[in-house]
């Protein structure tokens, strides 16, 4: 019996503020985290968070009829981490995190890193705004043209037996019918998909996607 879907929804702090790409794009119908000032977005639009975790070091406290939870500024873990803990312990397992990348590059990083969090506690985890979406192929995925480019990285580990089908450019471009892509590789960087979508697998280690537009 296959598990079920438990959708969650973080929405951080970073800089991008294009919020007719959140109303948009979000799912009210999930549980909706708040991150720090990631709450004046959802504010701004006209969406209500079901719980706010923060330490307000960017934002004032706000007065709103919803969960707190209230970190020290000195702390472990960032507040959109600590935002991915709390979705994991109330028992879901599909997150996407919203406004997450852009401003300083360590807290862009560091949520990228949450992405293994999630592949390690069996979690599907998605960095999405209007500029880009990132998430972690560690099998096989299904790639929808939705945003005009697309890149692979091997992430942590070298990845072997790369398969591309239906992208501009796939393995038969290096004369191959399966790639390995190293730690520090980067041939499979700006690629576009011919039709509605492609098909990328890999047969060991994990790859890290991100869907770009201009």
């Amino acid at each position: 019996m296959a598990e079920e879907i438990r959708k969650c929804t973080v929405v951080s702090g970073a800089p991008n503020d294009n919020i007719e790409f959140l109303k948009a794009n979000i799912d009210r119908s999930s549980f909706i985290i708040a991150a720090d000032s990631g709450y004046k977005k959802l504010v701004a639009a006209d969406i209500k968070p079901d719980v706010i975790v923060a330490d307000f070091d960017s934002s004032e406290k706000p007065e709103i009829d919803c969960e707190i939870i209230t970190f020290p500024i000195e702390k472990a873990y960032t507040d959109t981490f600590n935002s991915v803990i709390l979705a994991k312990e109330r028992g879901y397992n599909d997150i996407t995190i919203f406004f997450a990348l852009g401003g300083r590059f360590d807290h862009s990083y560091s949520n990228i890193l949450i992405l293994d969090y999630c592949r390690r506690n069996n979690i599907n985890c998605t960095i999405v705004d209007d500029k880009n979406r990132v998430s972690l192929i560690s099998d096989k995925k299904v790639i929808k043209k939705e945003y005009s480019f697309f890149s692979l990285f091997a992430f942590l580990e070298d990845c072997k037996g790369v398969i591309i089908n239906g992208a501009h450019y796939d393995q038969s471009f290096y004369n191959l019918d399966k790639m390995d892509i190293k730690l520090g590789d980067q041939f499979a960087q700006s690629n576009e998909i011919n039709g509605g979508e492609c098909i990328v697998t890999v047969e060991s280690g994990t790859l890290l996607l991100i869907e770009s537009n201009d």
